[in-house]
Parts: C-alpha cells; structure tokens; sequence
C-alpha cells in the first residue's frame, strides 16, 4: 500500500488513491488486530480505531495529513447467500432520497460512534477525508458520505468497489448533484453484487462509473454498460444464474489486482514516452545548427 502521502486529490480518478483505498478495502477482511498492526506500523497511519458494532464493521486510520474511513463488506465465500437474502425494501434516507433499508440500518449500527471519532480529528488540522468500502462496505461508505454531504462536513473523496445498488433515482441524482465528480464507483468484470438490488424495483446507481474489462482494461463507458444490463433487469434469483465468474469477480483481491496491474501498466506506459520524448529532444538538438555571428 502505497503511503498515505501519495493520496491525490480527487478532482479526478487516481489509479494510484485507487490502490491504496482498495488495499484498505482488502485488509479490513484480516482480523482486526492484523488490521491494527498493519495500518499502524506498515502503513505508519498513528491514529487507528476499529469498531465492530453488531454486524457493522468500520476503520478510521489518519495522520498528520489524511483520514481514511473503510467499510467491511462481504466475505467471497457468503455471497451468495448474501444476495439470495438481501432486504428489497427503501426508506427514507439522506438528500431527500430513499434508500436500501438493510445499508441504512447497518450504517446506523456505528454511525454515532464513527462520526464523532471523525469530527474530532477534522478538528485538528486541516486532514482530507477519504471514504472506501466493497460490497456491503461500498454501500454503507456511500451512505456515510450522504450523510456527511447533508451536514457539510468536507470530504475529499469516495472510491468504492463492487457496490451494489444503495438507493433510487433520487438519491442517486441529489448525490450526484453534490458529490459526483469525486465518486468514483469501481466494477470489476461481471461481478454480480453491482446488478442487485433490481433496477425494476427504483434502484439505480450512481457516482462515476469505472470499468474493468476481463483483460484488465480500463473503461468509462456507461452507454455500453447500459446495454449491457438491459438483460438483467429480473429478479435476484435471476440474478445468481450469472454464475461463479460474477461471483468471483466480486473477490476485492481482485479488484486490487486489477488496479495494480493498471498502475504498472500506466508506468511503463509513460516511461516508454517520456523515453521517446527524450530521444526527439536529442535528435531535434543535433539537426539545429548554431548561428554564425555577423561579421
């Protein structure tokens, strides 16, 4: 994981703030006290809470300069289970939209606890907040942020992996309205958990959507994916047809994979021109010729 230094802002998305927010995502799975070791004293973060309440799971691991907030999600191996039983219900929620009961209710689980631990350290120097969470975890990450739009707390940015659908049309439009161009919603392929809940029933996505293809190809393209679910929009039993590919795309190792392999890739990229570039300079050198003086 890449040091907490190295987060960008998020004015746009940032392959580099993309791995060290999934490498998060990743390890809040570890137990927590392999959790606390390694923010604290691999990824030199000074400050750490964990807190596990009922069911929800949360980090906040912060230095001088930065707070990262990450949701636990769902566990590869019960994701099934987790999907054929998902809640379909909305309710009232933050922007004046409605959102997924079940998200809602598990973010209340730690909200009072986490966002006072949060107030407390913004109001110690001036630290970015970064918000992150896969699966479950990317919807309650979604929610937090919402939440905190609503009270006009600042945040710097969302990066959220395999999220599934949090809320309807007019949550997603009033958090776009306020927050989109620095949420950015990452899919990985054809994980399944980003089709759930239905379309059919008022949910809908929302952020700026970032696609890997299988090949590990970087894709912002919403119309192709639009296409795409047109023949997903039934049931969530029709849903778990997609099979074990889409449920092993949900995996976050993967999705860390992926990143990484996208950054690695954009490095020799830009070596490759910056050693191009060098060569036209030395070239463009040799063929200027110096100007005798006038006698």
């Amino acid at each position: 994981m890449p040091a907490s230094q190295h987060i960008h802002a998020a004015h746009y998305f940032d392959l580099a703030t993309a791995l060290h927010l999934a490498s998060a995502a990743e390890l809040i799975y570890a137990d927590p006290g392999v959790v606390e070791r390694t923010a604290v004293a691999a990824w030199k973060y000074p400050h750490f809470r964990f807190f596990d309440v009922e069911t929800t799971q949360c980090l906040v691991a912060a230095d001088s300069r930065s707070i990262v907030v990450c949701f636990r999600g769902t566990e590869g191996n019960r994701v099934e289970d987790w999907i054929a039983n998902i809640g379909l219900d909305l309710i009232d929620g933050p922007l004046a939209g409605r959102v997924h009961k079940g998200f809602y209710d598990a973010l209340s689980c730690v909200w009072h606890l986490l966002d006072k631990e949060v107030e407390r350290l913004q109001s110690v120097g001036k630290r970015e907040l970064w918000v992150t969470g896969h699966s479950l975890g990317a919807a309650l990450a979604t929610l937090a942020v919402a939440r905190w739009c609503e009270a006009g707390r600042p945040i710097s940015g969302l990066y959220t992996f395999g999220q599934p659908r949090t809320g309807d049309q007019t949550f997603a439009r009033n958090f776009d309205f306020r927050f989109r161009p620095h949420a950015f919603r990452i899919v990985n392929d054809l994980d399944v958990v980003t089709r759930v809940p239905p379309r059919v029933l008022g949910y809908q996505h929302l952020g700026t959507f970032i696609y890997f293809t299988d090949s590990g190809a970087l894709s912002d393209d919403i119309l192709w994916w639009r296409r795409f679910l047109n023949g997903w929009q039934g049931t969530v039993e029709k849903v778990l047809v997609w099979g074990r590919e889409g449920i092993d795309d949900h995996r976050m190792m993967h999705y860390r994979q992926q990143i990484a392999g996208a950054l690695q890739r954009q490095g020799s990229e830009r070596d490759i021109c910056e050693s191009a570039a060098a060569v036209l300079r030395h070239e463009a050198t040799q063929r200027i010729k110096p100007r005798r003086r006038a006698a």
